[in-house]
């Protein structure tokens, strides 16, 4: 007798027993009541950098609406980034970009492809999957990108020019819901923590009475001018310790501009906390849920913070603020230099001091 295996099913494994199977004793999937069929299959090609991931994550609930929530959504990215997606209710599928993935998407059969890179390896990868319904970016013949639907184009006419990047004033998901030809509505961010991890930065902050302040002293790797200058970050939190609590956040690049700070203030007999820079994303996602509010430039904890809902105050020295969405529990800070230093990746020292610690301290109070 020939066994039936419905490798259509979300729970089906096909290189070991489902779950189901196995806890059931089944011999096969003719014994089994609980066939979930998998409707269209959703291929997202989206990478890196972390905090576009965590953006990304927009997209997720409105795939479902359009395609049905039997659609399967698999989701490839890098391995630094991949912990972004843990526990997220919407992608079934969590793939690590390298070598053997490439060949998985070769073979396999996909309905949807949404590319939402402009650049290799994603638009190379691209390239590869043979799938009718295709959103966002390719490699094309000319060696530079080219966008699949007309939606797209505009988003990749503003990577081509500063200028036209300027002039479109289109927030970053509405641009990527464009990218994908899907109703912009503000959708939220899709952030999971579970229990434990808040009982990890529970632990970090320890038993505290007062308001908890998390600044978040560092900037993406590129853009070293996102960041707030030391000095003055030492100036507001000698002027808030008075209210606040404080908790210094960054990574391993920032630990040993941490311990400076930390160092400073404790000479005026100003005690801060400091998150963990070895600490996983995951863990540094908790941390900042802790905090009541967060100061951060334009990176990685800023989008975590807008997607954990937590009150916000955001520096812009040569990003755009346009194209992070405005929230109620969101303040915006512009640097009077922001045109002059516009996408500027050099470090500039009078662009990093160009924001007060005053007008940091107004936007506390209005928060």
């Amino acid at each position: 007798m020939e066994n039936k295996w419905n490798r259509d099913c979300r729970s089906f494994k096909g290189v070991y027993s489902c779950d189901i199977m196995t806890g059931e004793d089944y011999r096969d999937c003719s014994e089994c009541g609980f066939y979930d069929k998998i409707g269209k299959k959703i291929l997202i090609l989206k990478l890196g950098a972390m905090g576009d991931v965590v953006r990304g994550t927009t997209i997720l609930p409105a795939l479902k609406e359009k395609y049905g929530q039997d659609s399967h959504i698999t989701w490839v990215i890098d391995d630094k980034s991949k912990e972004i997606l843990y526990n997220n209710p919407y992608v079934d599928r969590i793939l690590s970009y390298n070598n053997e993935t490439v060949l998985i998407l070769q073979q396999e059969k996909f309905d949807v492809l949404l590319s939402l890179e402009v650049s290799p390896p994603t638009t190379l990868i691209a390239n590869l999957i043979n799938v009718e319904e295709k959103y966002g970016f390719y490699f094309d013949g000319d060696g530079h990108p080219s966008a699949y639907k007309k939606g797209a184009l505009e988003h990749l006419e503003t990577v081509f020019s500063n200028k036209l990047s300027k002039e479109c004033k289109k927030t970053h998901q509405e641009m990527l819901f464009n990218n994908v030809e899907l109703d912009y509505k503000k959708q939220d961010y899709v952030l999971i923590l579970e229990d434990y991890e808040k009982e990890y930065a529970s632990d970090v902050i320890g038993d505290k009475k007062r308001k908890i302040i998390g600044i978040n002293v560092g900037s993406a790797g590129r853009w070293v001018s996102k960041a707030w200058h030391p000095d003055l970050i030492i100036e507001f939190i000698k002027k808030i310790s008075k209210d606040y609590d404080v908790i210094l956040l960054g990574g391993k690049r920032e630990e040993e501009l941490l311990n400076d700070i930390e160092n400073s203030v404790k000479k005026e007999r100003i005690s801060v906390l400091k998150n963990d820079p070895e600490n996983s994303v995951r863990e540094f996602m908790a941390v900042i849920n802790a905090c009541d509010l967060i100061i951060t430039g334009d990176t990685l904890a800023l989008h975590l913070a807008i997607g954990l809902k937590k009150k916000t105050i955001a520096l812009f020295f040569c990003a755009p603020p346009w194209q992070i969405e405005d929230y109620s529990f969101f303040k915006k800070i512009i640097s009077p230099l922001l045109d002059k230093y516009y996408m500027d990746d050099r470090y500039i020292e009078e662009l990093v001091n160009s924001i007060s610690v005053d007008e940091v301290l107004g936007a506390v109070k209005s928060l």
